[in-house]
């Protein structure tokens, strides 16, 4: 009994408490004050994104470049799975809990 009138004391002086109404304006003129127009071409200057270009370029390059490096004859292991061995598929086709 004593915690629930703790509770509704706090709550109530929570209630009383006066907000200023002018403090939501005055966070978001500061927040306007603080925005600068975009002019095109300061997001991301010319350099930057020709080097992204040319690091993808060079990037490609060299994959298809040790792509190529592989010669010879290839020999493919044939691999031979049984699915049944990875995993229990009667835990998922098992209807007999159903009542």
């Amino acid at each position: 009994m004593k915690l629930d009138k703790q509770i509704e004391d706090f709550i109530r002086k929570e209630k009383e408490v006066k907000v200023n109404p002018y403090l939501a304006t005055r966070v978001l003129a500061k927040l306007e004050e603080k925005n600068e127009p975009v002019v095109f071409g300061t997001i991301a200057p010319i350099w930057k994104k020709v080097a992204v270009a040319a690091s993808f370029a060079l990037v490609i390059a060299m994959g298809l470049g040790l792509g190529s490096m592989v010669k010879g004859e290839k020999k493919y292991i044939p691999i031979n799975i049984n699915d049944v061995h990875l995993e229990n598929l009667n835990l998922y086709t098992f209807t007999d809990y159903e009542e």
